[in-house]
């Protein structure tokens, strides 16, 4: 099964084409807003995977929004075929995510490989809305 090595969120990435390392810009762990609804600004979403134990068996990771409400949105799944290599870099760029209020929602990373869904990661993404003055 893959192994989650790493999640973050942030405003942006660079990946080297030489070396295929990254680079991540400004990580994010919250967002403050004028108002309700909103749209946040566009982020992404950057992972690796450790496939040493993955064998050649096929697996999907999916990316979800998780309000504080509870109510799970799916933003974007992946199937992957293992290639041979140990590592597999995944990043999502996440448009504009909209949020309904204030609070901690989650970005919730799962894998599926036979059976079903297992969550590997809930990175929090608090919103705030901005205090008039």
């Amino acid at each position: 099964m893959p192994e989650l090595v790493y999640a973050l969120i942030c405003s942006d990435l660079i990946i080297d084409k030489d070396s295929s390392s990254t680079s991540f810009i400004r990580t994010i762990e919250h967002a403050v807003v004028p108002a309700f609804p909103a749209t946040l600004p566009p982020i992404y979403f950057a992972s690796l995977w450790d496939l040493e134990g993955a064998g050649t068996t096929p697996f999907t990771i999916a990316l979800d929004l998780v309000s504080p409400e509870g109510r799970e949105i799916t933003l974007g799944m992946q199937e992957i075929t293992p290639t041979g290599t140990m590592l597999h870099k995944m990043n999502f760029q996440l448009p504009g995510l909209k949020v309904e209020g204030e609070g901690k929602h989650v970005l919730a990373v799962s894998v599926k490989t036979d059976g079903d869904w297992e969550t590997c990661a809930r990175l929090p993404l608090y919103v705030f809305k901005s205090q008039e003055q």
